[in-house]
């Protein structure tokens, strides 16, 4: 499970100026299952994420990942934990440009250390409708 406890998230420009993109967030996130964080434009969505992702530190606050602090977390630990509790769709594709689509999604396969990466592929390609243009 994964924690935020009293989180808050400020930016200063270089003239000092101070934005409070979160302030004092707190809630948890189930085992499993499909999270959506909506929001209009400059509301802390991608803030929110940069954090949950581990990009970004909190200005005050924690967050937890099973009752470990991210605070505690090492470098090795940070690819663990992308690789294994949560996943981004991002509104850019952040996709290689010199691999195919399936080499693309092959690769992150074997980041997760998965096997019968070709069943994968074919099966998350199904999953997103777009089956047979591998």
């Amino acid at each position: 499970m994964i924690r935020f406890e009293g989180v808050s998230k400020e930016y200063k420009t270089k003239k000092g100026v101070i934005t409070k993109a979160l302030k004092n967030v707190s809630f948890s996130l189930p085992e499993k299952g499909m999270i959506f964080i909506l929001g209009k434009s400059g509301s802390g969505k991608s803030t929110l994420l940069n954090l949950l992702g581990g990009l970004d530190k909190p200005t005050e606050g924690e967050i937890f990942v099973q009752d470990r602090s991210m605070k505690k977390f090492r470098s090795k630990d940070y690819d663990y934990y992308r690789n294994t509790y949560l996943g981004f769709v991002f509104q850019e594709f952040y996709l290689l440009e010199t691999y195919n689509v399936y080499d693309n999604i092959a690769l992150a396969l074997k980041l997760q250390k998965k096997k019968r990466v070709k069943e994968n592929v074919a099966e998350v390609l199904k999953q997103v409708g777009l089956e047979g243009l591998e």
